[in-house]
């Protein structure tokens, strides 16, 4: 017969004349604090997971504004929907990481002296997560999507906090940064208030990022929507998606977008999200602008079979992407009986006086110089050309 644990509970107290006061450290000032969870959220496709590649990029060569600036750091990824030879590799290197810099983590399960690679599941594999981040001494962790590595129903209070406590316990062990990504529900209103989940997600974390993509500029914002630990709720900052070319090793050029950054403004993401049809140049239906987002994110163009892969994933009906994607998209078979290629084209149903009715030179990003091309294979080490 199996003896069930008995917990006891009691209470401990501490004078606060022995707690010693401390700064809050920085792994990126204003935007994501050390020793705890931070939580980057907004709409599929839209620039989420862009930005944080290059954050890592910035971080891996010591070039991140914080504490650790000028200290080349190491993050961990767990990103089970992009492959990492086909997108993550691509963007960290247009992004100019150190790739030596950059890990992706797996569970291997052993069952019956069978071992197979899976997705990690929290808080089971917080052991785990541990382990990897004292063996590499990373100072990032980004799990993306989060929601998709917790276990539970994250509607719920007790299951979301469940896997909230225990990251935000690591956190504070280690002194490292862990940032959740996770997507917001469509509709008006206050944009944080739309996070995938209990409120229990934003009530937990101590810092709370949101993005959106501007159709009036085509830009993205990113906004500080709560920090407990400095007077940054509020301050946005926007970034731009331009072409960059990676080769492979076996000759192949990728066009990938890379973010640049575009420093302060005032434009927020709750104004973006909460604009009146009224407001916006451009009356595009959610599926429409999601297809777009999705493809700049891809350099430009994708197979078709992976974006109904993922616009399904996003809770899109195929059917709806494909009726709008007449309007931005150009279509073609890649050689005899290939696959079929999407390819952006914000010219193709735009008014002459649009926005979007630019040069066809100008491509996908709009006017830029030649994008350079980097050699996949050679973006090792500290390379930073």
């Amino acid at each position: 017969m199996t003896e069930t644990a008995t917990e006891t509970r009691r209470a401990r107290l501490t004078a606060a004349s022995n707690v010693f006061m401390t700064r809050q450290r920085e792994l990126f000032t204003s935007r994501i604090p050390l020793g705890t969870v931070t939580l980057v959220a907004g709409y599929a496709g839209e620039g989420k997971s862009s930005w944080l590649v290059h954050v890592t990029a910035l971080g891996s060569l010591g070039h991140l504004d914080g504490d650790l600036n000028g200290v080349p750091i190491t993050t961990i990824w767990t990103n089970i929907e992009d492959d990492p030879s086909r997108v993550q590799v691509p963007r960290l290197t247009a992004a100019g990481a150190n790739l030596d810099k950059v890990l992706f983590l797996t569970i291997d399960s052993t069952v019956d002296e069978i071992t197979r690679e899976t997705i990690p599941s929290l808080p089971l594999d917080i052991g785990a997560f541990r382990d990897a981040l004292l063996q590499s001494g990373a100072k990032l962790l980004i799990l993306d999507p989060a929601s998709s590595l917790m276990s539970g129903d994250l509607n719920k209070r007790e299951d979301a906090r469940r896997s909230l406590d225990a990251l935000s316990a690591l956190a504070q062990e280690l002194d490292v940064a862990i940032v959740l990504v996770m997507h917001l529900a469509k509709g008006r209103g206050r944009a944080s208030e739309k996070i995938s989940g209990s409120h229990a997600l934003r009530d937990a974390v101590r810092s709370v990022l949101l993005v959106a993509r501007d159709d009036e500029t085509d830009q993205r914002i990113i906004t500080v929507d709560k920090a407990n630990y400095g007077p940054y709720t509020g301050k946005s900052w926007a970034f731009a998606m331009v072409d960059t070319t990676v080769e492979t090793a076996e000759g192949d050029v990728l066009h990938i977008g890379r973010v640049q950054d575009l420093g302060e403004t005032d434009m927020t993401v709750d104004s973006i999200i909460n604009r009146s049809d009224d407001d916006e140049s451009d009356d595009r239906s959610e599926a429409e602008r999601w297809l777009i987002g999705h493809l700049e994110d891809k350099g430009g163009s994708a197979p078709a079979g992976d974006i109904r892969k993922a616009a399904l994933a996003d809770g899109f009906e195929w059917r709806t992407v494909q009726k709008w994607s007449r309007k931005v998209v150009e279509k073609k078979k890649t050689g005899y009986q290939g696959a079929w290629v999407w390819t952006l084209d914000l010219t193709k149903d735009a008014p002459k006086d649009s926005k979007h009715a630019r040069a066809q030179s100008a491509g996908t990003f709009g006017t830029f110089d030649p994008a350079p091309v980097i050699d996949l294979a050679s973006r090792r080490g500290g390379d930073t050309q």
